[in-house]
């Protein structure tokens, strides 16, 4: 009998805590989701105001982009002010009240980085530092945020690992060139077909020498 109660006690505990959690939960940064957001910064007169009514597929894909740093944690290093080019900030609204607000660095060498300010329409937050994704600087030149000038930006594509520093390309050739990619992925495999081959003659070696000790 006492073993059943304390399994029902267990049982009741259980619920009662996940209701409560439930209840509990903040809602703030999601009960209502964005119906809008406004883009203001360098080279723009006036803000840009972006609906996803009118826009639902650039709306949403910017959003995306955004949205999930509400609760992240951020990046541990806060980057040098010096690297970052033009700020433009991005505010959130639902149904024409502001929900977010956010400082995006498209620019910025190393990659595109945003900064989520203390303060907030709905209240503090924490403040913190995001690496976003190198699309967001194409999304929102299609929303109308003015093109960065190349020469400095200081970033070329080098290969699917990262981006190095214009200055190291000094002879303007292509940093990817796909017959490099071709010849090292060739090398890899023939180095690979070399030591399967090596160790399968040392165990061939190794099975002659067995077979002729145990014949003698």
């Amino acid at each position: 009998m006492s073993r059943r109660l304390t399994r029902w006690l267990a049982y009741l505990l259980t619920v009662g805590a996940t209701v409560l959690a439930l209840g509990i939960a903040d809602p703030a940064w999601a009960a209502d989701e964005p119906t809008s957001l406004t883009i203001a910064g360098q080279g723009l007169s006036d803000p840009i105001e972006l609906r996803q009514a009118a826009q639902p597929e650039l709306f949403n894909r910017l959003l995306h982009q955004i949205t999930w740093m509400a609760a992240a944690t951020g990046a541990p290093a806060r980057p040098d002010p010096a690297t970052l080019g033009p700020k433009y900030t991005l505010t959130l609204l639902t149904s024409g009240k502001p929900t977010q607000t956010y400082d995006v660095y498209p620019h910025a060498k190393g990659g595109p980085k945003a900064f989520r300010p203390a303060t907030q329409p709905q209240g503090a937050a924490p403040e913190a530092w995001f690496y976003v994704s190198m699309s967001v600087p194409e999304l929102l030149q299609a929303a109308g945020v003015p093109a960065a000038d190349e020469s400095t930006i200081g970033l070329q594509y080098q290969d699917p690992a990262g981006y190095v520093p214009a200055a190291v390309n000094t002879d303007n050739r292509p940093l990817v060139n796909l017959r490099q990619i071709v010849d090292g992925q060739r090398r890899t495999l023939l180095a690979w077909a070399g030591s399967a081959l090596a160790v399968l003659a040392l165990v061939v070696l190794a099975a002659r020498r067995s077979r002729r000790r145990y014949a003698t």
